[in-house]
Parts: structure tokens; sequence; C-alpha cells
């Protein structure tokens, strides 16, 4: 074993994620639907994400709304706002 001395590496994050968050926040109070996914379950659990700031593009908590609702084809959509009062209040909602 060796040491090798270099600098850490850019962290690496999904940007299509922080994206959406920026169009969400461009137009705050405005409901979009941001992802589809394959089944109701997925599209709950990403929304709480979202909900919770526990997705580093969507935070601080409270700052965006999220929803999940179910398609007629069995897929289910997540849609989410901006909420800009909650994050400079810092209240979760």
């Amino acid at each position: 074993m060796h040491a090798l001395f270099e600098p850490l590496p850019v962290p690496t994050r999904r940007q299509a994620a922080y994206d959406t968050a920026e169009a969400l926040r461009d137009r705050p109070g405005e409901w979009a639907r941001i992802e589809t996914l394959g089944n109701l379950n997925r599209a709950h659990n990403l929304a709480y994400r979202i909900r919770a700031g526990r997705h580093g593009a969507f935070q601080p908590a409270g700052a965006f709304e999220a929803t999940a609702r179910r398609s007629d084809d069995g897929t289910a959509s997540v849609y989410a706002r901006y909420n800009a009062a909650a994050e400079h209040t810092g209240v979760p909602r």
C-alpha cells in the first residue's frame, strides 16, 4: 500500500433534480409534474423525500410541496411546487 496525495474529486449530483428544483423556484406556487414512476409506492416515496428536504435539490425541508397521483396506465406521477414563504421563514409545512 502507498499514499497518493491528490485533491478530493468534486462531489457529483444528479443535475436534473437541481434543474427541476430551480424551475419550480422560478414559478412559485405553481404545480408541475416532475416525474413519472412505475408504481404509486415509488412516487409517494419521492414526494415524501421532496417535502422532507431529504433530496438535496429540494432543501430546506418544507420549501417544496409534493404529492403523488396514480395514472390510468398503472404508473404514478409526482407533482411538486415551490413555497417561497416556507423557505424564508424556515417553518416546515
